[in-house]
């Protein structure tokens, strides 16, 4: 229903995995942290390459981007400072600003035609209340010897109170920017497998659909780790939605815009149009709310001349300190290595996670691993997110005793909803013609309930975040297996 901009373009597709073979590295996700890891292993000399993904390359997470290259992720390096220190913030800014840099380098060394386009990044805020953050922030980065400025008018459509600016910053296509380095890998001798879906690891091997692949290093880049349970990922790592228009006619932005506050608008130039993104919510709480119906009214009061020219949403892995997790994943093995939870900024985390996890796979170590590793950290920099999603799941749990949202009788057509049949709940959705498809509710994946997401048309797991389709097909993990069907009698009339 909903396609980004960049998947206009397309990919080179691949074959899938035939049979058992053997590899130096194996990497697991075709997304652009896997594609990058891969090309990077490569310039540092390792030959024996493989990559594989469950779909076709990047066309998850990186398909769905607003394409932001940044080391300015909203208000950050205070709350870093205070909680892990300066040293630790600053190798956070020095790994994401080198992101930056191999961006520029690969592009211009290979001649890739993507777009690429610098400018400066704000952080905004329309609210007096929130200036003092501003400052705070200002200041932190200012310690860590970067030359962040702050202004109090702006580009944007409306009077701000103030914003700090990271100069020297990029946005680009990542898709063209995707083929280009697929056809870098190729012409190097990377294998490249997709329909090749991951499900566990065993020593060296990594067991998939197609076949199991021995390797001595394995690296997960998917977008949400495909062995989660081994060092409990899944209390540590959750999933939310946002969602983005293209506009028309919406005048011509010279730089990247985000709110500072919960609810802040998102803007992005994109050529001649506007990239305009908004309404973040946690995967599996939609209560039923259009969120494309409520942007939609937004960018019509902001920009009243535009027109929408593509919307989608995109799905990303939220931390509770805000940092990815970066590093050897020593719960699965002690050569298993994890690029996970980029918390919205995924195009410069996957250049950063790259460049860390190719020189800890060639060179035993990267000066910025301390920042990203799974074992960090300060708890109270993570202390009341995890205790906010803690209590969410508990109460998700338990919510199997809530009561049905909907009838069969009172579901209109295309809608869904949780409806009670013979004692029993079932998701049902009444499709255009009137016939129902029925799943049972809950994510196969570690048994929370799922809800219906009436933008999407899917039905969303409520605590990790898994997605599966009307007839509870997995269309996003980490859930492997589909809903379990129900059956549905026939309604006296239809709807």
């Amino acid at each position: 229903m909903h396609q980004s901009i960049w998947q206009e373009t397309q990919l080179p597709h691949f074959r899938p995995l035939s049979g058992n073979i053997s590899t130096n590295t194996v990497i697991v996700g075709g997304g652009l942290a896997g594609l990058l890891c891969a090309y990077l292993l490569r310039q540092k000399g390792v030959e024996d390459i493989t990559l594989i993904d469950a779909g076709g390359i990047c066309s998850g997470v990186t398909a769905n981007t607003t394409a932001k290259i940044t080391s300015q992720h909203g208000l950050i390096y205070a709350k870093l400072i205070e909680g892990l220190g300066e040293n630790r913030a600053a190798q956070y800014l020095a790994a994401n600003e080198n992101a930056i840099r191999l961006y520029r380098e690969i592009i211009a060394r290979e001649g890739i035609e993507c777009d690429f386009t610098p400018c400066s990044a704000w952080v905004y805020t329309t609210d007096e209340r929130h200036l003092s953050k501003i400052e705070d922030e200002l200041e932190a980065v200012r310690r860590l010897g970067f030359k962040a400025v702050f202004e109090d008018q702006s580009e944007l459509p409306f009077p701000i109170k103030g914003a700090i600016g990271f100069p020297d910053q990029a946005h680009f296509h990542p898709l063209k920017f995707a083929a280009g380095i697929c056809e870098c890998l190729t012409r190097s001798g990377c294998k490249i497998h997709t329909q090749t879906k991951a499900a566990g690891t065993h020593g060296d091997i990594v067991h998939t659909d197609r076949g199991d692949i021995r390797a001595e290093h394995i690296v997960s880049c998917s977008h949400y780790p495909f062995i989660d349970k081994a060092s409990l990922l899944f209390a540590r790592i959750f999933q939310e939605r946002a969602y983005v228009l293209a506009l028309e006619n919406a005048g011509r932005l010279k730089d990247m815009h985000i709110g500072c506050a919960d609810g802040g608008f998102s803007f992005r130039p994109c050529g001649d149009m506007t990239l305009f993104g908004g309404y973040s919510h946690k995967t599996g709480h939609e209560d039923y709310t259009r969120h494309f119906d409520a942007l939609q009214g937004d960018a019509a009061a902001l920009f009243p001349r535009a027109r929408i020219a593509h919307m989608w949403s995109a799905q990303d892995c939220m931390t509770h300190d805000g940092i990815p997790y970066i590093g050897r994943y020593e719960s699965a093995g002690s050569e298993v290595y994890l690029a996970a939870g980029f918390n919205k900024w995924g195009m410069t985390s996957s250049m950063a996670a790259a460049d860390i996890l190719s020189d800890m796979i060639v060179k035993s170590g990267s000066a910025y691993q301390d920042a990203f590793c799974l074992r960090r950290g300060d708890a109270g920099l993570q202390a009341k997110s995890f205790l906010k999603e803690g209590v969410d799941i508990a109460g998700n749990f338990l919510s199997h005793l809530a009561m049905a949202d909907k009838t069969l009788d009172s579901l209109e057509r295309d809608e869904g909803g949780i409806v009670e049949i013979e004692g029993r709940h079932a998701g049902v959705y009444k499709d255009t013609r009137g016939g129902l498809h029925g799943v049972r509710p809950v994510c196969t994946h570690m048994g929370c309930p799922v809800r219906w997401n009436p933008d999407e048309k899917t039905w969303d797991c409520a605590c990790h975040g898994s997605r599966f389709d009307i007839e509870g097909n997995v269309t996003g993990g980490p859930a492997v297996k589909a809903l379990e069907r129900a059956e549905v009698p026939e309604v006296s009339h239809a709807g």
